[in-house]
């Protein structure tokens, strides 16, 4: 703890102000960058949507099936699908913050 704190103190007298600036902004937020957060909140709010959907319309008794077991049914699916979107949604969000690709600039031909 001493180390870090000793670090952290010479720190702005070894490096330029430029290159200071820019790893303060270069840090990770990792999984609560700003964009992120807010859009898994929003996949919650639509999952509560659906599943108020769900259970409004889509809830039936059958001969085979009770009442409850399609409400049960139906929840499962919701949530399951759901969370499989938000995941693929979250790794393409994630993998676009920290890409593993640069683009490749050729020069210019007169």
């Amino acid at each position: 703890a001493v180390l870090l704190r000793l670090f952290r103190a010479t720190l702005p007298l070894l490096l330029p102000r430029a290159i200071l600036r820019a790893l303060a902004r270069m840090t990770c937020m990792g999984f609560f960058a700003p964009g992120l957060v807010t859009g898994s909140i929003c996949w919650l709010a639509l999952a509560c949507v659906a599943t108020f959907v769900q259970n409004m319309l889509f809830v039936k008794e059958t001969p085979k099936i009770t009442l409850a077991e399609s409400r049960q049914l139906g929840l499962i699916v919701v949530w399951m699908s759901m969370t499989c979107m938000w995941l693929f949604w979250a790794f393409v969000y994630m993998h676009q913050l920290v890409p593993l690709i640069y683009p490749v600039h050729t020069p210019v031909l007169e």
